[in-house]
Order: structure tokens, then sequence, then C-alpha cells
């Protein structure tokens, strides 16, 4: 009985310390640089033809967010702004309220995906320097 109770001390500071590493490589801030679906290739997703050239500002329509320690996040979606919490358990990164997959985290790369949506879009991000 007290080997089971040791072993249970054991994995579970280990899961704790994993946690905490990855929430520690989260904080700062992400820039995001590519945002894929699960349409087929043959399947073309509609889109507006816009006239305008693509040499808009560059600023204006990136997608930022910034994880802060006190587990509050700022997100900038093409100029909208919005304060929010994010909360991470295990490989769910839950923001507001959706909950993502996590699929990677390392120090300068973020992948996440929609979980349970009706499309498994997926956003990965860079680290701001």
């Amino acid at each position: 009985m007290r080997i089971l109770i040791i072993l249970t001390l054991i994995f579970g500071v280990n899961s704790c310390t994993a946690q905490s590493e990855s929430e520690k490589k989260l904080i700062g801030k992400w820039i995001l640089v590519a945002e894929t679906d699960s349409f087929d290739d043959d399947i073309e997703p509609l889109t507006e033809n816009n006239s305008e050239s693509e040499s808009d500002s560059k600023t204006e329509l990136e997608t930022t967010l910034t994880f802060n320690k006190d587990k509050t996040i700022f997100i900038n979606q093409m100029g909208n702004e919005y304060d929010a919490t994010y909360k991470l358990t295990d490989s769910i990164l839950t923001i507001g309220n959706r909950n993502y997959i996590l699929i990677e985290i390392n120090k300068k790369k973020l992948i996440y995906k929609n979980k349970g949506g009706l499309f498994d879009k997926q956003y990965e991000y860079k680290k701001s320097e």
C-alpha cells in the first residue's frame, strides 16, 4: 500500500512539473503564421474577390495572442482587441469559453487546433522576439 501511495505522489509531481513547463513556454506574445483547415484539396472554400492589393498594412491584418502569467490573454485579431482568460489542462488549451487541442509548444512555435468543431482548423504561431 505504501508503494502505491509513493508511486502516485511521484507521478503526480512529474505531471505537475510538465504542466508548469508548458505554461512557462506559453507566456509571451505569439504571431499567427499559418491557419489551415480540413477542406479536401479538391474543395475550394468560398472567398471574396477583392480588387484591393495585399499590400494593406500588415500590422492591421496580423493576429497576435499575448499570454500573461496571471492567466489572462490579450488577443489582437486583425485590429479587433479582446481580453480573456486562459487555462492549460493536460493538452487542452481553453481560451475564454473555447477549447483547443494543444499539438505542439516549444520556445518558438505554438500549434493548436479546434476541439470538437465542425472543421479541424489548425493554427500555427511563432513567438515574437
